[in-house]
């Protein structure tokens, strides 16, 4: 590839020992001797690799042109290198540092100092460049992905809808009528494509947050009530594992903006994967604090706990704590708590967790609000 460098002095027999020792085949050498002139070239060549700047130049020195470099989006990562022969008093230094110069070269200048740091600093632009091409190509990469993603979510979703309503109905009209084997197999069918949808719903969500297109649908929602359903739902799955599912907060009602359907599947996914991962006759509270600024919901068991390593990766998509089994064999696709931040995030709250191997879990979830 060809570097464009910006040579800037405002004496050209300055400009002309630079070019005897950095010209090159594969440079191509622009020429200022002001200021005002190096920022127009500059600003109509963004393609720049790098400039060598003089610091004493009489319009406009170089560290008032590197402020304005800097502070233009456009050209404030083009590297810059003060040419001077100002003293190397540290003050000067430190100037030029904070004005964003990458480096010095101080008059009279050393042949081999000034081209290896030249070839240094454009080797480190291509393989920035490089990087950069490959960002942009894994950006492209990952939007293909999550657009194949959701439309393979979206069109099996449909199907499975379909087996699980037959095989609801199946349930109903002539369950009585089979025999052992056969209801095992029916109850098979239901439990297996009902995991199933779970899974596809997961992938779905996160084809959509990793797309930027999750929409809330924001409303006045009674929290209370709605956190006090779902401890009820999930209640009933805690009792078959003789699990006691308590709510510790007020009873009255308590109005926010939310997405209630959102806001419900936090909820939800706190309070499955507490019953999930805990023994029998342990015990799953779900806390609810207010005050005039911030809710606060905390999740707590008495399960297996979590080593203190792996808290921070929970969060991520597909990542599971290891050693940690859910105790009925229930199924995890490892992408629900990373669902769970990126709406508490949405929410402009915030999750974390607190763990104890042998003693146990918290989530906690804390949301801004303004209580009506």
């Amino acid at each position: 590839m060809t570097h464009k460098i910006l040579l800037v002095d405002d004496r050209p027999e300055n400009i002309f020992v630079l070019e005897q020792i950095i010209n090159s085949p594969d440079r191509e050498l622009l020429k200022a001797n002001s200021g005002n002139e190096a920022l127009k070239i500059a600003y109509k060549n963004l393609d720049i690799s790098l400039i060598l700047l003089d610091v004493q130049m009489p319009d406009m020195d170089g560290f008032e042109v590197a402020e304005f470099l800097k502070s233009n989006t456009k050209t404030s990562n083009i590297p810059i290198i003060f040419v001077t022969a100002i003293s190397k008093e540290k003050k000067y230094v430190v100037r030029g540092l904070e004005e964003g110069a990458i480096d010095y070269l101080f008059k009279p200048l050393d042949p081999q100092i000034t081209s290896a740091k030249v070839s240094t600093l454009l080797r480190l632009k291509e393989q920035q460049q490089m990087i950069q091409s490959q960002n942009e190509e894994l950006l492209k990469l990952n939007e293909e992905k999550n657009y194949l993603l959701g439309m393979a979510a979206h069109d099996l979703r449909n199907p499975l809808n379909g087996i699980i309503g037959f095989s609801s109905m199946l349930m109903g009209e002539i369950y009585e009528k089979l025999d052992e084997d056969q209801k095992t197999m029916l109850e098979l069918i239901q439990t297996a494509s009902n995991n199933m949808l779970n899974i596809i719903n997961d992938l779905l969500d996160v084809s959509k947050i990793e797309a930027g297109k999750l929409q809330l649908h924001f409303k006045e929602t009674d929290i209370v009530t709605l956190i006090r359903n779902n401890v009820h739902l999930n209640g009933l799955i805690a009792e078959k594992k003789n699990i006691r599912l308590t709510y510790n907060g007020p009873i009255e009602n308590i109005i926010l903006k939310v997405d209630p359907a959102r806001f419900a599947e936090i909820i939800d996914n706190l309070l499955s994967n507490a019953i999930k991962y805990s023994h029998s006759d342990t015990d799953v509270t779900l806390s609810l604090t207010t005050s005039p600024d911030k809710i606060v919901i905390a999740v707590s068991d008495q399960g297996q706990g979590i080593v203190q390593e792996e808290l921070r990766q929970l969060f991520q998509p597909f990542k599971k704590a290891r050693g940690v089994k859910s105790t009925a064999g229930e199924q995890s696709t490892g992408l629900g708590l990373a669902i769970v931040k990126k709406i508490v995030e949405a929410h402009q709250g915030n999750i974390s967790a607190e763990s104890e191997v042998g003693k146990g879990s918290t989530f906690t979830v804390t949301l801004p609000c303004s209580l009506n």
